[in-house]
């Protein structure tokens, strides 16, 4: 209350804020021009953002979702050359993880067994043509076995192998080796990745178990 003149109340003054801010900001013509300008630029930079979402190609995950290993041993302990007895399954998912593009496989998939850094086995996943569609997975299964495939491991990797034996659990590696197309783009991409393994050995009365595992792409 001001000295001997008219009360004003609290609600007064604020109204009168408020219709001073909005006659000086809101429907000043230069004020209403910035406010557009700024609703234009979110506007293109979300159909931007989408656009870049929904058109440029995002590479392949990969995944080992089973994996089982009946077999791992030495073929003849007492042969010069070192050469491997093995069974061994895997069941390897692929998903494309675009919204819109589907991905064509433009060379056959293939995955190579490595144990320490060796190869010993290399099977066939996906043949060229197959299609992942967009936002899908597709899970490829193969399996791999052999009496005795030769396999250049070393002294260090003899070492490695014979370790593990006797522990029962064996370190291995699935490569990835293929190559893709997101359409409608005719752009061709190498697919590579690679997934690290602990396999315990695996039998029909006492199968091991075996937790999914996402695998590292190039």
């Amino acid at each position: 209350m001001s000295d001997g003149g008219d009360s004003v109340s609290s609600d007064d003054c604020i109204d009168d804020c408020l219709e001073a801010c909005c006659c000086d900001c809101f429907w000043d013509d230069i004020c209403f021009r910035i406010v557009c300008a700024l609703v234009i630029v979110a506007v293109l930079a979300t159909v931007v953002t989408l656009l870049v979402i929904a058109f440029v190609p995002r590479p392949f995950g990969v995944s080992v979702e089973d994996a089982a290993l009946a077999r791992l041993a030495l073929a003849d302990k007492n042969a010069t050359a070192t050469a491997l007895a093995y069974n061994i399954s895997i069941a390897v998912g692929v998903h494309n993880e675009n919204w819109i593009m589907r991905a064509k496989h433009t060379a056959r998939l293939d995955a190579d067994l490595l144990f320490a850094r060796a190869r010993f086995a290399r099977v066939g996943l996906a043949t060229a043509g197959a299609v992942v569609r967009p936002r899908r997975r597709e899970v490829y299964h193969a399996t791999a076995a052999a009496d005795s495939a030769s396999v250049a491991l070393g002294s260090s990797g003899m070492a490695d192998f014979l370790k593990q034996s006797e522990a029962g659990k064996f370190q291995l590696e699935v490569k990835l080796v293929g190559e893709v197309m997101y359409r409608p783009h005719h752009k061709k991409h190498r697919l590579d990745a690679i997934c690290r393994l602990e396999l315990a050995l695996s039998t029909a009365t006492s199968p091991a178990l075996f937790k999914k595992v996402k695998c590292d792409v190039q």
